[in-house]
């Protein structure tokens, strides 16, 4: 794997799926729950159902399951080092007597890891069937009661959807960077978390100023009128939401009144 196809977070795949039809205001609104929920879990039992609602959601993706694995194994480390910090740093009982290695910490441990996991897929569910203009769009609609205390949303999307706009172009310089590297010999393969680090420490520099040229040039495109900026998804208002996504937002509550009102 190279070093820009283990990054899936923040990444959009065009698809035709249930979850990419969704209305993007209920999949941007039904994050946030999500996330509260899974760090809400204070058990195995009740993480394990939000696990599944996440297997279920990444199934009806249809998106390759070796594509969500590498995302997490991305964050490997990070893990890793919340495992360990729990395991020797947590009171409670010991493993076999050994007074530095903590029972309740190790189970602590596998909790933390199992839910900074299943916030990790939920986030790249949204990231990974919504596209920009769709989340500038249901986020300006969402805000839209604010222009009447006199603050500019439609401004500050305008400034986001060209944030985002520069998401694929910057994963296209550093591919562009990576490839001349790897031409000329003064790159190889990097092996391990430390040559990776120092590989893309080295591709900052040349990539860095890849960017500032590409926003010089689009921004004098746009002054001369050569490009327009990408518009919004214009969305329709909430009470034609739809059958399908009444549907879902109703078997998401549920799924979450079974797993934190019903299970003790």
């Amino acid at each position: 794997m190279g070093l820009l196809d283990d990054i899936t977070l923040g990444r959009y795949l065009p698809g035709q799926s249930l979850v990419h039809r969704l209305d993007p205001r209920l999949k941007l609104c039904g994050l946030p729950v999500l996330i509260v929920a899974v760090f809400a879990a204070h058990d195995g039992l009740q993480l394990t159902w939000l696990f599944l609602l996440a297997l279920a959601a990444m199934a009806l993706t249809r998106i390759e399951w070796r594509f969500w694995w590498r995302g997490l194994w991305l964050l490997r480390w990070l893990f890793l080092f919340t495992l360990l910090l729990h395991l020797f740093l947590s009171p409670g009982r010991t493993i076999a007597g050994i007074a530095w290695l903590s029972h309740d910490g190790l189970m602590r441990g596998l909790l933390v890891c199992g839910q900074l996991a299943c916030a990790v897929i939920f986030s790249s569910l949204l990231t990974l069937t919504t596209s920009p203009q769709e989340l500038v769009g249901a986020l300006s609609t969402l805000l839209a009661p604010l222009e009447r205390l006199g603050v500019s949303v439609g401004e500050g999307a305008l400034l986001l959807l060209l944030v985002l706009h520069f998401i694929p172009i910057l994963r296209e310089e550093a591919a562009l960077v990576l490839d001349q590297e790897k031409r000329d010999g003064s790159m190889p393969e990097p092996k391990g978390i430390v040559a990776r680090g120092r590989a893309v420490g080295r591709l900052l520099e040349p990539l860095l100023m890849r960017l500032v040229d590409r926003a010089d040039a689009l921004a004098r495109r746009l002054a001369a009128g050569e490009e327009s900026v990408p518009e919004a998804a214009v969305l329709e208002p909430f009470r034609r939401c739809g059958v399908v996504n009444l549907v879902v937002l109703s078997a998401g509550v549920l799924w979450l009144v079974i797993a934190f009102g019903i299970l003790p």
